[in-house]
């Protein structure tokens, strides 16, 4: 046998081996999957579910439309969604734009000869802190940003000014920029704030507030479809009459905006029989208006006023919190969170009602076998063997149970099992055959 016939024996015995070693590996996992049964498994992990559901809610608030009547320029004092107080002034009228726009850069003006002052005193700079200049930046940086998030651009001015104060400060800490630089320029704008008063650019009219409240500068006609105090008495027709009214709406002609006289406000929604099983013994809940606010709202229930033919809820919530955002919502998709629940989280899909035998000792000290059927339970995967854990589940929410792990004693006396589920187990949310210490692998 020639060197070159070796070689080509040595090669085929190579792949062959190589080839009997993918079959059998092939053959053992297949194996190893026909002897675990298809059993899958979940950790057992804490967590919080809430009980929610969805609903169109309509917002009614007790809100008095601002109308005017002015011939000129109309310009606002106050951002929308700000507080007022009665008699405060909400807008200035002008004869013309350039009146307007010359009053808004003299206010603009004299905010910035304020904030450059501050920055113009020497005294005031040797004293500042580096760090918690540093830490005004970060925190002007967070309320912009927090702000945004919220749609509430009407605030990111007043913002903007303390960043750039709390940037400017720092400049001059680090003799990047002098104190003297600012000087000239609070004399520039002082120079230029002059002028603009010399014009005579007066308001010829004012609007105040004609009662304290929240102000809004948009109104969409149906401030006054439900009087507030009626409305803990409104029955399913009345409420689904206000829901059907979509938008969009159109303004009364002359108005200016409206004031919200208190930032307690009614939501009024429609809710199914079947969905009332969640508000037995509930008295707080949470909202959540995806599409007008980020902000989560408390809300109490108020009033339920059920109708027998219909079997429908017309449910109350009442808020005490307000916004901008929420003072423009009238009829909205609402997330109603009616119970946060929190415990050891598993998937619905590993409960199981099993017959436990367990053993117990009678009143003359004998040992006694017994069995209980219908244990409500789980199996968890521990040392290589499946054992049946008895639960206590607080509520089944949106797929997961929520399991206690600090029994009470009555609990305890009622166990069969020798614990309960724990946090971290690997519970079976599918297998079959399974059975109190079965070995898996």
């Amino acid at each position: 046998m020639n060197q070159k016939q070796v070689r080509s024996m040595a090669a085929a015995s190579i792949a062959i081996l190589i080839l009997l070693y993918v079959g059998f590996y092939f053959v053992n996992r297949q194996a190893d999957s026909f002897t675990q049964d298809g059993i899958v498994t979940e950790p057992a992990m804490r967590g919080q579910v809430s009980d929610t559901l969805q609903a169109q809610g309509f917002a009614i608030r007790d809100e008095e439309v601002l109308e005017e009547s002015f011939s000129g320029v109309l310009n606002y004092r106050v951002a929308s969604g700000t507080r007022v107080s009665q008699g405060g002034v909400i807008a200035e009228v002008y004869q013309s734009e350039n009146d307007a726009a010359a009053q808004n850069r003299i206010d603009s003006l004299n905010r910035e000869i304020e904030s450059l002052r501050q920055l113009a005193k020497p005294s005031d700079l040797f004293v500042s802190n580096p760090a918690m200049i540093g830490a005004q930046i970060y925190n002007a940086l967070g309320d912009i940003s927090g702000e945004i998030r919220q749609n509430n651009f009407s605030e990111i001015g007043r913002l903007k000014d303390s960043l750039q104060n709390a940037l400017s400060r720092k400049q001059v800490i680090a003799g990047e920029e002098s104190a003297e630089d600012y000087e000239e320029r609070v004399e520039a704008l002082e120079s230029e704030l002059a002028a603009l008063e010399a014009r005579g650019s007066r308001a010829v009219g004012v609007v105040e507030a004609p009662r304290a409240g929240y102000f809004i500068d948009s109104v969409d006609g149906l401030e006054s479809v439900m009087e507030p105090d009626k409305v803990q008495n409104i029955t399913v027709s009345q409420a689904k009459k206000l829901l059907e009214q979509q938008g969009p709406w159109s303004a009364p002609a002359g108005s200016i905006g409206k004031i919200c006289a208190d930032f307690t406000w009614k939501l009024v929604c429609v809710i199914p029989d079947d969905e009332m099983v969640k508000f037995e013994g509930v008295d707080a809940v949470t909202l959540d208006i995806p599409f007008a606010s980020a902000e989560t709202i408390p809300a109490r229930v108020a009033a339920k006023n059920r109708d027998p033919n219909t079997g429908e809820t017309a449910v109350v919530f009442e808020c005490a919190y307000m916004d901008a955002d929420l003072a423009a919502v009238r009829n909205e998709m609402v997330h109603i969170s009616v119970k946060t629940y929190e415990g050891v989280l598993v998937s619905e899909r590993a409960l199981r009602f099993e017959d436990v035998e367990y053993t117990e000792t009678d009143e003359n000290g004998n040992t006694v076998t017994k069995v209980r059927e219908n244990v409500k339970g789980v199996y968890v995967q521990y040392a290589g063997r499946l054992r049946f854990v008895q639960v206590f589940t607080e509520k089944d929410v949106n797929g997961y149970a929520v399991c206690r792990t600090n029994l009470t004693d009555e609990e305890k006396k009622s166990m069969v099992t020798d614990q309960t589920v724990q946090l971290y187990d690997q519970v079976v949310v599918s297998g079959t055959d399974l059975y109190d210490g079965k070995v898996v692998r």
